[in-house]
C-alpha cells in the first residue's frame, strides 16, 4: 500500500473541501488554521434544555472550589516526574509523539478508539462550559465540530461580550466546568472499564510473547513440560529440570494442542557489548549450564548464584550450544557503574553489585503473566500504591485490552473486548484532557480560573505577574520531561 500516495490524495482533497467550504458556506463554516469550524444551532438547543437542571449549580460550584486542590495535585505530579526523569537513560528518553495525546500521532493510542474517545471527551468538555454559561444567564451563540479530514474536536461559543461583563468568579466557574466534566467522566469510565474486565478469565498456562527459537510462536501457551503441568508463568519459572536435556512441551496454538521437543535450560537472550560475557565470547542462544559450582536449573537459581559474587571477582561460566560445552572465565563488572553509564543517575544498588552483561530467560522465551495483567484490569490497586499509574500507563506497553497475539491467553468475546476498548480509552483520554486543563497555565482552563480568582482582582498587575510566573513554571515542568533525559 502506497501510504505517501494516499496521504497526498487526502491532503489535496482536504484543500479542495476547505476552499469550497469557506467560500460557499460562510454562514455555517469558518476557518480555524488548517481545520474548519462547522457551526450549528442544534447543540445550542440541547445545552439550553440540559442546563435547566439545578444539579449543575452544585456540579459547577464543587469543581470551582476543587480546582486549586486538583490543579495543585497536577503540579505536584509534574514536580515528581521532573525528578523521576533524572533516572531515565538518554536512550530511553520519550519522543514528542508519546507526549501528545493525539491519535495518529501518539503510537500508543489506537486511531479509531482514540478519535472516538477524543471527540466525546472534547465535546462534553465544551458542552459543560456552555451549560455553566447558561446557568449564569450568558448566551451560547453556537456549537459545532472542529474538522480536519476527520472530526478532531468540538466547540461551544458563549457570547464573548456577555462573558467579559460577568463577575470574575462567574467566569472562573465557567472555565472550571470543562475539566470538571472530564474528571467526572474519568471516574465513570474507569468504573465501567473495571466492571467489564470482570468478564475476562485467564487461560491456564504460560503465554509466549517472543522467542529465540522458531519452535515457539508469539501467542503460544505453554501448558506442560515433560508431563509437569504449567498453570502460569511462575510455575514455568520455578521448574528445576536438568539443563541441556531435551524435554517434551505441550502447547496451545490458535486453539489447537501440539507437542514439541526442545532443549531445556536458561538461555542467553542478549549480550551487552564490551562487557564480561561479550568479551569472553559467550554467544546468544547458548544454554547456561553452571555458574561457578552452581548448576543453573532456572532463572532464580542463576540470579542467586550471580548475586553471591562482587564486582571484580572472577568465576567460570559453563554453557552448551547444542553440540558442545564451553567454559569461560568471567570477571564481573559493576552493575552500578553500568546503570550510571546508561543514564541512571541514582541506581540505588551497591557499587560492587556484579554484572556480566547478559539477559537470560527459561527456554529463551519472553513470557506474559495473564493473571497479573487481568488482576490489574480488574483492580488497579492490586499493583500497589502506584497501581493507578501503572494502569494508566498500559497503552505504552500493550494495545488495550491485550496485544492481539496474546488474546488467546484470556477467555472473552468480541462484545466485551470492544466495550473494554471503548470504556478504557474514554477513561484515558478524559483523564489526559482533564489533567491538562486543571494545570494553572494560560491558555488552559486552569490558568483562566487562576486568572479570575476574586482575591487577585484588587491588583491586576500583580495578578498578571503571578499567573505568568505559574504558567512559565508549569510550562518548564512539562518541557523538562522531554529535555531532562536528553541533557543529563
Amino acid at each position: 500500500m502506497n501510504w505517501l500516495l494516499i496521504i497526498s490524495i487526502l491532503i489535496a482533497a482536504w484543500i479542495l473541501v476547505f476552499y469550497l467550504a469557506i467560500t460557499k458556506l460562510k454562514s455555517h463554516v469558518a476557518p480555524y488554521g488548517p481545520a474548519l469550524l462547522i457551526k450549528t444551532q442544534a447543540g445550542v438547543r440541547t445545552i439550553e434544555r440540559v442546563s435547566k437542571y439545578k444539579f449543575w449549580d452544585y456540579f459547577i460550584t464543587f469543581f470551582y472550589y476543587s480546582m486549586p486542590i486538583l490543579g495543585g495535585a497536577g503540579v505536584v505530579l509534574l514536580v515528581y516526574e521532573a525528578f523521576l526523569v533524572l533516572s531515565i537513560p538518554r536512550s530511553a528518553a520519550p519522543s514528542l509523539s508519546y507526549v501528545l495525546a493525539l491519535p495518529g500521532i501518539n503510537p500508543a493510542i489506537p486511531v479509531v478508539w482514540g478519535v472516538v474517545g477524543l471527540i466525546i471527551a472534547v465535546a462534553l468538555h465544551e458542552a459543560s462550559h456552555g451549560i455553566a454559561a447558561r446557568r449564569f444567564g450568558i448566551s451560547v451563540r453556537s456549537t459545532g465540530l472542529l474538522w480536519l479530514i476527520i472530526p478532531i474536536g468540538a466547540f461551544v461559543e458563549p457570547d464573548e461580550e456577555e462573558t467579559k461583563k460577568a463577575e470574575p468568579k462567574v467566569r472562573a466557574k465557567i472555565f472550571a466546568a470543562g475539566p470538571g466534566m472530564n474528571i467526572t467522566l474519568t471516574v465513570i469510565f474507569l468504573v465501567l472499564s473495571i466492571l467489564v474486565a470482570f468478564s475476562f478469565a485467564p487461560v491456564a498456562g504460560a503465554p509466549v510473547q517472543s522467542s529465540l527459537s522458531p519452535t515457539f510462536h508469539p501467542g503460544d501457551i505453554v501448558q506442560t513440560i515433560d508431563g509437569i503441568s504449567i498453570s502460569n508463568v511462575t510455575t514455568l519459572s520455578d521448574l528445576s529440570l536438568t539443563p541441556g536435556t531435551n524435554v517434551s512441551v505441550t502447547l496451545l496454538r490458535n486453539g489447537h494442542q501440539l507437542t514439541e521437543s526442545v532443549m531445556y535450560g536458561v538461555y542467553v537472550t542478549t549480550l551487552v557489548n564490551n562487557y564480561p560475557a561479550y568479551n569472553a565470547g559467550v554467544t546468544v542462544g547458548s544454554i547456561v549450564i553452571a555458574l561457578g559450582n552452581q548448576k543453573i536449573t532456572n532463572v532464580t537459581v542463576f540470579e542467586n548464584a550471580e548475586s553471591s559474587y562482587k564486582a571484580g571477582q572472577t568465576t567460570t561460566l559453563e554453557t552448551y550450544n547444542g553440540t558442545g560445552y564451553n567454559f569461560y572465565n568471567i570477571t564481573f563488572a559493576s552493575r552500578y557503574s553500568y546503570e550510571v553509564a546508561s543514564g541512571v543517575s541514582n541506581p540505588g544498588i551497591p557499587k560492587d553489585s556484579p554484572f556480566m552483561g547478559i539477559d537470560i530467560s527459561i527456554l529463551g522465551l519472553t513470557m506474559f503473566d495473564q493473571y497479573a495483567y487481568l488482576n490489574l484490569l480488574k483492580n488497579p490497586a492490586s499493583a500497589g500504591p502506584l497501581g493507578f499509574f501503572e494502569y494508566l500507563g498500559l497503552p505504552f506497553h500493550f494495545e488495550l485490552p491485550l496485544p492481539s497475539v496474546l488474546l488467546s491467553s484470556i477467555y472473552s468475546n468480541p462484545i466485551t473486548l470492544n466495550l473494554e476498548y471503548l470504556f478504557y480509552w474514554l477513561f484515558w483520554l478524559n483523564f489526559a484532557l482533564g489533567l491538562m486543563n486543571l494545570l494553572p497555565i494560560v491558555p488552559l482552563d486552569g490558568g483562566y480560573v487562576f486568572l479570575n480568582i476574586p482575591v487577585l482582582q484588587k491588583n491586576k498587575k500583580a495578578r498578571d505577574a503571578i499567573v505568568a510566573g505559574f504558567s512559565l513554571l508549569v510550562l518548564f515542568l512539562i518541557l523538562w520531561e522531554l529535555i531532562g533525559p536528553r541533557i543529563i
